[in-house]
């Protein structure tokens, strides 16, 4: 009989310090076992899935604080991407952050983006696209990017996501026809936000190390769609670290698959040469 999957064990829901309503930012505490931060030390901007629960969002945290990193978490919700002109606006906002507060200025940044926490972070390229000469400074400080189950294919995949992430389980048909039918009336408030998203992460203004974590029986990452943006990537000289299973969970890798997550996050981190233990 085959051995079930090793699962990680729950980590308690941390504390941060509130900068916006769905902003936080954890830093460690003096007299834990990690090492501390440096004010110039690398931090890492998390963007989570959406609709992720408090402890679920403690184990990324944990996961880099283990590192000596301070975690800025900038969560994404429903209304972000149903009106993507008020998610390009939180995208700004974020980047704002970065950019003018004295603890997170200035330092090299790692970013972590799961399933639709990608989706804001294409807005967030979206503003480095347009205007270079003002986001610059902080392009220059992303030193990598960690992807984990993106939402590849058609808008039908992504009003799957969002029906997996805010209904129940007998409710998500109809939520995912109600997402396309409104997707599809508000094309002309919507589309050219997604188009221009789409656009900025299949060729991205950075040009950092990705690293790609994603599950082959994943129904909300479309295969070919994914070769695709793997290749755009190379083809643009963009280093990318692929870690695929066979079977997984769409953004629980980390729980279904712990050891090899953490391994191949490692290795990664390491490649970066961040200066992290």
């Amino acid at each position: 009989m085959q051995a079930a999957p090793a699962v990680a064990p729950e980590t308690p829901a941390p504390t941060g310090t509130v900068l916006a309503p769905t902003i936080r930012l954890y830093r460690l505490e003096e007299g834990t076992a990690c090492p501390p931060p440096t004010a110039s030390g690398p931090l890492l901007l998390l963007l989570p899935w959406l609709g992720a629960r408090p402890r679920a969002i403690a184990r990324y945290v944990a996961l880099y604080q283990q590192r000596g990193m301070d975690v800025l978490v900038a969560e994404t919700t429903l209304c972000h991407f149903l009106w993507p002109r008020q998610g390009l606006a939180y995208a700004g906002r974020v980047l704002a952050l970065l950019e003018e507060t004295p603890a997170l200025g200035a330092r090299p940044l790692l970013v972590h983006a799961l399933s639709a926490g990608a989706y804001a972070f294409a807005q967030m390229l979206v503003h480095l696209s347009r205007a270079p000469e003002r986001h610059g400074q902080l392009a220059a400080r992303v030193r990598g990017l960690v992807y984990d189950s993106l939402v590849t294919g058609d808008l039908a995949n992504a009003a799957l996501g969002v029906a997996q992430a805010t209904g129940a389980r007998g409710l998500r048909p109809a939520v995912a026809v109600g997402t396309l039918l409104y997707l599809g009336l508000c094309r002309s408030c919507t589309q050219r936000y997604y188009a221009a998203a789409q656009a900025a992460f299949a060729r991205p203004p950075l040009r950092c190390p990705v690293l790609l974590f994603h599950g082959c029986d994943d129904r909300l990452c479309d295969p070919t769609g994914l070769r695709a943006l793997l290749e755009a990537w190379r083809g643009a000289g963009i280093p990318v670290h692929v870690q695929a299973w066979q079977q997984s969970v769409h953004a629980g890798h980390l729980r279904r698959h712990p050891e090899e997550y953490r391994a191949a996050l490692t290795a990664f981190l390491v490649q970066l040469n961040l200066g992290l233990p």
